[in-house]
């Protein structure tokens, strides 16, 4: 057989194969259902609470907030996605929280609009608990507005525990001034003499060094508040672009549990036991304060104008 002929049988060979190959499916092609999912962890449980680690606010995910005192609860769609919006509705089955002072649901109690064209949605919670127990919710998916879309048999429950905590975002305090983390409220000199009891932060700005010092060292019968040496603090090879994402991540993970944690005596960098600590922005430092409530602070801005700071504390 000449080269030319073995060419044109190969050429020829080559236009036939991909004809005769299948292409595999990977749709799904069971029934639509809806189901509660934790994309972080895989489980339908989760353990929440106010944090400082940013202002409430929508992320890369726009059912997942940047938790400040909101969360959500993610619901999914398997299945095609529908072409209109399509009511979802559940109950709260079961829990030891109470809402109005554990918890608020933002938007209409007992159901959630999955939009047209889209495979997900959320109920969204606003977080209150400042008690002294960890509270939990319960909740179960009950059907939708189209008959033949129902809950997951194995995913229809998830279960929300809502720790503890105070949390106080964007508070300025100037030169000079208090700040009570009992009332999350900014005090000058002579409304901090009205208020002893209460006020334990102290901010001080010393030959242009920025300065959390404890209220008693200004003023007698003030709160005896000792802080921590700045903790946290990321590598060396952390980008300054990114090192206030890096303080975020940190406090998103802490919890009523690390807060009760911090030590209040002993050498580690973590102790809370200085009367004073000078501090830099974007750094986070432990404290307790009066009555011997513990939390973080993280400094947002530090100039002689004043000091920008995150507070979350125990309540």
């Amino acid at each position: 057989m000449k080269a030319s002929t073995y060419l044109l049988a190969i050429c020829m060979l080559a236009a036939i194969l991909p004809a005769c190959r299948k292409k595999r499916d990977l749709s799904y092609t069971g029934p639509a259902v809806l189901e509660f999912s934790n994309p972080l962890t895989g489980v339908n449980t989760k353990t929440t609470g106010q944090s400082i680690g940013g202002a409430s606010g929508i992320g890369g995910d726009e059912n997942i907030p940047i938790r400040g005192d909101q969360d959500s609860v993610k619901i999914q769609l398997i299945g095609r996605q529908l072409s209109e919006p399509l009511n979802i509705n559940y109950t709260i089955t079961g829990g030891t929280a109470v809402a109005g002072v554990d918890y608020e649901i933002i938007g209409t109690s007992g159901m959630v609009v999955l939009p047209a064209n889209s495979s997900a949605t959320a109920i969204r919670l606003k977080l209150l608990n400042t008690g002294t127990t960890v509270k939990t919710l319960v909740f179960e998916l009950t059907g939708s507005a189209k008959s033949d879309i129902l809950p997951s048999a194995n995913l229809k429950t998830f279960t929300v525990s809502i720790f503890p905590m105070k949390a106080y975002l964007s508070k300025t305090i100037p030169a000079g001034g208090f700040f009570s983390t009992r009332t999350g409220l900014v005090y000058n000199a002579a409304e901090a003499a009205a208020n002893p009891s209460i006020i334990d932060v102290a901010f001080v700005y010393d030959a242009g060094t920025p300065k959390l010092v404890s209220p008693a060292s200004i003023t007698a019968g003030y709160a005896d508040s000792r802080y921590s040496a700045r903790v946290f603090a990321p590598a060396a090879t952390v980008p300054a672009t990114l090192v206030k994402s890096y303080a975020t991540l940190q406090l998103e993970a802490v919890t009523s549990t690390t807060v009760a944690g911090i030590p209040t005596s002993g050498t580690t960098a973590t102790a809370a036991i200085l009367p004073s600590v000078n501090v830099v922005a974007d750094g986070i430092y432990g404290f307790v304060g009066a009555g011997g409530k513990k939390g973080y602070i993280r400094i947002k801005s530090a100039a002689a104008t004043g000091l920008s700071i995150d507070v979350m504390t125990q309540p």
